[in-house]
């Protein structure tokens, strides 16, 4: 049984009971939260680490951490996505960190050459720049990738990560700078 069928039963069998969860009966279902949040975790995630196995176990980490916290979730004004890349974010990051090596991310397609084009316009090769991206540190990958590859505004990244706009905008600059210094062969700063 794959992990989206065991979490869609579990989203099923322990939606919260409007009169016990507040807030319940004005918001989907988790179900609902399941089936139109998905592909797009699952994209981010895959984007981040580049392993179709790793990506799958991920994706069940964090609905199923979803789920757990939902019926304690709070609208705050920000899109329930925003929530879900929060809870995905961390998880990739504990994953990475775990690996040991910074050989965990690989950018593909459009979203490598987007970032490499944001920090380093003069670097047009995709695969350098996937090989630059993999050097920089957890908090720098998610940055970038929050912002370049998910396409959320500042505000949005801040959300998520938990941080201030300034902060990100701050780790944004570093972030692109130390890719530049990659792409260009230098060794950049690894600190977030």
């Amino acid at each position: 049984m794959s992990h989206a069928s065991s979490i869609l039963r579990l989203a099923q069998a322990d939606a919260p009971d409007p009169a016990v969860a507040p807030h319940a009966a004005t918001r989907a279902p988790f179900e609902h939260v399941y089936r139109d949040h998905y592909a797009a975790i699952g994209g981010y995630i895959y984007r981040r680490t580049g392993d179709a196995h790793a990506t799958d176990d991920l994706v069940a980490e964090v609905f199923l951490a979803a789920l757990r916290a939902y019926p304690r979730y709070q609208d705050r004004g920000l899109p329930i996505r925003a929530w879900l890349l929060r809870i995905a974010t961390n998880a990739v990051n504990k994953w990475a960190r775990s690996r040991r090596r910074g050989r965990w991310l690989i950018f593909v397609g459009r979203g490598a050459t987007d970032v490499a084009a944001a920090a380093a316009p003069a670097a047009a090769d995709a695969r350098s720049s996937r090989e630059a991206m993999l050097t920089l540190s957890p908090a720098h990958q998610s940055v970038l990738a929050l912002h370049y590859l998910e396409g959320l505004s500042v505000e949005e990244v801040a959300a998520v990560l938990g941080a201030s706009e300034g902060t990100v905008k701050s780790r944004l600059s570093r972030a692109r700078e130390a890719l530049r210094k990659r792409l260009e062969g230098g060794s950049g700063s690894t600190t977030p």
